[in-house]
């Protein structure tokens, strides 16, 4: 095992490993860590994965972008797609879709739209989104954030831009919803959920950080078990693979 690697490296290796040969998932918009993750899969394991969303129907590029709405970052597609059949994918359900946050909360909720003040006068506007459905849909999802720190992991979002867990099994359960978030990877740390409250527990650390500076940096009362082990690195394979074909210029090293 190597552990000579950046932390979006480890974050794609450990995203490819989790999709499935044969499922349909979408990456999203700003989405280099992702794409990786799927282009990595079907050097691997998973040779059929499929990929939808975003306009684009199974990219295939030469290198990775920072986001996927960047024509160049198709490099060759089988198909483009119009907002009606975005959409239609999405509210048929998806096998997996990722997510990353400016806000992310104790049970997975994810705000996109604005933090501090309202909705009509913020303090700061985000992006928001154009379908939320994904989340709603999709068999699970994974959620992927390039900083790990309290302002990132908060208590309670101030916009739920794409619902997690909600306030727990009864607001699921009340609101029909099912699937959810899978777990959240940081640079710090593989984050799941538990299973009778819904809420976020350390999964495993990686080797350069730990218990403590993982706690320290979220805002809110993180679960966490008696063993935590450290995050499983990427093999030289994985990273050959990796660095040489899906990443050949480094964006995940820069």
């Amino acid at each position: 095992m190597s552990l000579d690697c950046t932390p979006a490296e480890l974050q794609a290796v450990y995203l490819s490993r989790d999709l499935e040969d044969g499922e349909l998932g979408a990456a999203g918009a700003s989405a280099a860590i992702p794409m990786a993750a799927i282009l990595l899969a079907r050097l691997t394991h998973a040779p059929n994965l499929q990929i939808a969303g975003e306009m684009f129907v199974n990219p295939r590029p030469r290198r990775l972008w920072n986001s996927m709405l960047d024509d160049r970052a198709l490099g060759a597609c089988e198909a483009s797609e119009t907002f009606l059949e975005l959409f239609g994918h999405s509210h048929r359900g998806l096998d997996f879709f990722f997510h990353n946050g400016m806000q992310v909360d104790a049970r997975g909720n994810i705000n996109l739209h604005f933090v501090g003040g309202t909705l009509e006068r913020p303090k700061m506007r985000g992006p928001g989104a154009a379908n939320i459905s994904y989340a709603a849909m999709s068999k699970r999802f994974y959620i992927c954030t390039t900083v790990h720190s309290p302002r990132t992991f908060v208590e309670k979002v101030d916009f739920v831009t794409s619902p997690g867990f909600l306030d727990g099994p009864e607001s699921m359960k009340a609101a029909g919803l099912k699937g959810g978030p899978r777990f959240c990877i940081t640079p710090l740390a593989v984050m799941d959920f538990d299973p009778a409250t819904l809420r976020m527990r350390l999964k495993s650390v990686h080797a350069w950080s730990s218990i403590e500076e993982v706690a320290a940096k979220t805002g809110f009362a993180l679960g966490i078990p008696s063993d935590v082990p450290i995050t499983p690195p990427p093999t030289a394979r994985e990273l050959e693979l990796l660095r040489g074909t899906v990443d050949p210029e480094g964006l995940l090293r820069s």
